[in-house]
C-alpha cells in the first residue's frame, strides 16, 4: 500500500463528518460469474442474509462484494458468464446516491467513492476456507500450524509509525519484528476477549511465537514460522489443531478473524463504510455456538452492515428472526439450457398468512400462523426447553405451555390468548374441520402473533 494510499485514509482537524453510515443499497451483475443478462440484488441500506443452495449464485456475490476490497481490479474479463457474449459489470449503489460501476476497463478505486478506501485495509471477507487457514495444514502428521502466510496476507496494511503500513517494510527482521510486536501486543489481548465472552473460558491463547527454521542447509534459507500456544484449563498445548475439537478450532479462527478486523478498523482515521461479509462460517459449529456468533454480530457489529451467507437451510431459519436482515432465498432454475438464479424473497409465515387472509383463503392463512407460531416458541425457548424429559421433541401444545411456564406480564398474556386461538382457529383450519370462520379472530390473532415476535426479540 502506498503512502499516498495511506495519507487518503487520515484526515484533518476538520474533516467531514458523514450525516449517517453510508450502506450498500443495491447489487447489479451483468454477465457476472453464474449470472448470465442483468441480475439486480435490493439491499436498501440493511443487514442482508441470503440462503443459497449449492450452484445457485450464492458464491458470485460474494466475489463481487470482494471487488470493493481491492486496490486494482484486474482480470474482470475472466469474470463473464460462459453463455455470454456481452459485456461483463458489476455495479453498486449506495445509500448516500453514489453509484459505482466496476467495468474491464476499471483499474483501481475512483475518488468518489473513497469510503470505499477502508475495505482493503480490514480485510472484511471471511469464509471457512479462511476459518481453515487457523488449523489446517494440508499435511499429513504435521505437528505444527504455521500462520505466517494467513497472518502475513491478514495484517498487510496495519498502519506503522512514519506513514507506513507492515507490508512496506522490506527489511525482513524488522518485518518479522513488527509482526510479532502487533499479534502479541496489540491483538493477543483481543482475541482472547472474543474467545472467553462468547465462546469458551477453558482456553486462550498464551502467546504467538515467531521463529526462524533453516530449511536448507546448502543455502541456508531460513522459512518464517508463526505459531500459537494454547492454555487449555491452564494448561500448554502446542498441537491444539490435535486437541481442540471442531467447534473450539472454528471458536478460534473466527476470534482472531474478528479482533483482527475490529483492530484495523479501529487504526483508520477517515471514515470508512463498514462492511462485515461471512459465507459459509458455521459448518462445524453445532447450535449453541451458531447463536454465540448471532451474539457477537449484535453486538460487535451493531454498526457495520453485514452480508451473510449460507447454504444450510436449517441455519437460515434460525437466523431470520434473530437480527434485522433482508431476506433472500436464491434457487437454481435449470428448466432451461442457459441456467438461471430463482430469487425469493424471505418473508415470514406472518406476513405470507395476511396474502392468503387478504384471498380469504382462511385455511392456508391459519396453517401459516400455527407454523410462525412453532417457530416463535422456539426462538424463545432453549433447546433443551423444546424437548420432555425422555428427550423427545415437544408439539406445540407443550411448547406453548412451556413458554407461558417461564412468562410473566404481557408475554404470558398474548401466550395464552395465542393459545386459545390456536385450539380454536388454528388447529381447526389447519385440518379437515367444517366449523365456521370468524375472519375478525384470525385476522386478531395475526396481530397477537407479530406483538409477541416483538417481545420475545
Amino acid at each position: 500500500m502506498s503512502d499516498e494510499r495511506l495519507d487518503s485514509l487520515r484526515v484533518s482537524e476538520t474533516k467531514e463528518e458523514y450525516s449517517s453510515p453510508i450502506r450498500i443499497s443495491k447489487i447489479k451483475l451483468v454477465n457476472y460469474k453464474f449470472f448470465h443478462g442483468e441480475f439486480e440484488l435490493p439491499v436498501g441500506g440493511e443487514n442482508l442474509l441470503i440462503y443459497g443452495e449449492n450452484g445457485s449464485g450464492k458464491s458470485s456475490i460474494y466475489r463481487a462484494l470482494e471487488l470493493l476490497t481491492r486496490d486494482r481490479i484486474d482480470n474482470l474479463a475472466e469474470s463473464l458468464n460462459i453463455f455470454s457474449e456481452g459485456e461483463v459489470e458489476v455495479e453498486f449503489g449506495f445509500t448516500n446516491g453514489t453509484e459505482y460501476t466496476i467495468t474491464v476497463d476499471t483499474e483501481e478505486l475512483p475518488d468518489y467513492v473513497d469510503f470505499l478506501k477502508g475495505l482493503s485495509v480490514f480485510s472484511p471477507m471471511l469464509d471457512y476456507k479462511k476459518l481453515l487457514k487457523v488449523h489446517y495444514s494440508g499435511v499429513s502428521g504435521s505437528r505444527e500450524i504455521n500462520l505466517y502466510g494467513m497472518l502475513r496476507q491478514l495484517l498487510s496494511d496495519y498502519p506503522l509509525a512514519g506513514n507506513r503500513v507492515l507490508s512496506d517494510v522490506k527489511d525482513f527482521a524488522i518485518y518479522f519484528a513488527e509482526l510479532e510486536k502487533i499479534v502479541n501486543k496489540k491483538l493477543l489481548n483481543d482475541i482472547n476477549r472474543f474467545i472467553n465472552t462468547y465462546f469458551d473460558k477453558d482456553f486462550c491463547i498464551d502467546s504467538f511465537i515467531c521463529r526462524q527454521e533453516i530449511v536448507d542447509d546448502v543455502s541456508g534459507a531460513a522459512e518464517p514460522i508463526v505459531t500459537m500456544q494454547i492454555g487449555f484449563k491452564d494448561k500448554p498445548i502446542r498441537q491444539y489443531h490435535t486437541f481442540l475439537n471442531e467447534a473450539r478450532l472454528s471458536a478460534l479462527a473466527i476470534s482472531i478473524y474478528f479482533a483482527s478486523i475490529k483492530k484495523l478498523i479501529g487504526v483508520l482515521e477517515k471514515e470508512s463504510i463498514k462492511l462485515l461479509v461471512l459465507d459459509d462460517l458455521l459448518i462445524s459449529l453445532d447450535m449453541s455456538n451458531r447463536l454465540k456468533l448471532l451474539n457477537i454480530l449484535k453486538e460487535q457489529f451493531a454498526d457495520f452492515q453485514i452480508f451473510f451467507f449460507t447454504h444450510d437451510k436449517e441455519l437460515f431459519e434460525l437466523y431470520k428472526n434473530k437480527m434485522s436482515w433482508k431476506k433472500y432465498e436464491l434457487y437454481l432454475d435449470d428448466s432451461e439450457d442457459i441456467h438461471k438464479p430463482l430469487l425469493k424473497l424471505g418473508t415470514s409465515e406472518t406476513e405470507r398468512a395476511k396474502e392468503f387472509f387478504a384471498k380469504k383463503e382462511y385455511d392456508c392463512c391459519a396453517l401459516l400462523l400455527r407454523k410462525g407460531f412453532e417457530k416463535i416458541l422456539k426462538s424463545y425457548l432453549s433447546p433443551r426447553e423444546q424437548l420432555d424429559k425422555n428427550c423427545n421433541e415437544l408439539d406445540l401444545a407443550k411448547l406453548v405451555d412451556k413458554a407461558i411456564s417461564k412468562s410473566a406480564g404481557e408475554n404470558k398474556a398474548i401466550l395464552e390468548k395465542l393459545n386459545v386461538d390456536r385450539r380454536h382457529i388454528l388447529n381447526p383450519l389447519s385440518h379437515n374441520d367444517n366449523r365456521p370462520v370468524y375472519s375478525e379472530e384470525l385476522k386478531q390473532a395475526m396481530t397477537d402473533l407479530e406483538k409477541l415476535k416483538e417481545l420475545l426479540k
